[in-house]
């Protein structure tokens, strides 16, 4: 997974300390493709699977990422700055695209449906300058808790940007259960499949045993006797 798709997952995914652990199920579909994210939570860390290669663990307190490669069995540490970096990134180009920074609390359009055993009601706003769709259910249970962590993970070391960019959770009638947005001109819609209650092992937010750390091979130093212009 590259940095700039894990900056996009944490936007919309981290979760920080709550009083019990969650597993959350999702769909995600973008560029008529449907991707399945798992996300695991316990007291300050967070885990994402998006895929079967990778997992993303995220220790909300340090700021450190780590990112799991299954098929080689290495590990990669994304420190708080870098993801910081990709933060900017982010931000830079959702202002680019929508050349401003207008964030317009949501309004019912008075649309019902029933999504996943869910009813929810309609409600669209603006975030940065991008429309955002959301189908909420009003009377999903502890949605508030789920929602003020969501928030409070944009805290966390070299997440503060990602704060910037994300909804508060008093702005949400209700638990969102499919959320709407549009980037660089291709809807993204993010489906709550279910939410899950339950007690998680430790292991599950750290390094397996027998993965090797992988790490950046330093830039070469050009030699001081060669001329630039060469051959």
């Amino acid at each position: 997974m590259q940095l700039f798709t894990l900056a996009g997952f944490l936007l919309a995914l981290c979760l920080q300390s709550v009083s019990a652990d969650f597993v959350v199920k999702e769909t995600v579909q973008n560029l008529g493709r449907n991707q399945d994210v798992t996300i695991k939570l316990k007291d300050n860390h967070c885990r994402i699977d998006a895929n079967p290669e990778t997992t993303a663990l995220l220790d909300t307190q340090s700021g450190v990422t780590t990112i799991l490669l299954h098929q080689t069995k290495m590990f990669l540490n994304v420190k708080a700055e870098e993801l910081g970096a990709e933060g900017n990134a982010l931000k830079k180009l959702l202002t680019q695209q929508t050349g401003n920074e207008e964030t317009v609390d949501f309004q019912p359009t008075g649309k019902k449906e029933q999504i996943n055993g869910y009813d929810t009601d309609e409600f669209v706003g603006k975030i940065a300058g991008l429309s955002v769709r959301v189908q909420v259910a009003k009377d999903f249970p502890n949605y508030q808790a789920l929602l003020s962590a969501l928030y409070a993970a944009q805290n966390a070391p070299g997440l503060n940007l990602f704060r910037a960019l994300s909804i508060p959770p008093d702005k949400y009638p209700g638990m969102p259960i499919r959320t709407t947005i549009e980037v660089l001109g291709q809807p993204v819609v993010t489906t709550v499949d279910y939410v899950q209650q339950s007690t998680l092992s430790e292991s599950e937010f750290a390094i397996p045993e027998g993965y090797t750390e992988l790490k950046p091979s330093p830039s070469p130093v050009p030699s001081a006797t060669t001329s630039p212009s060469q051959p």
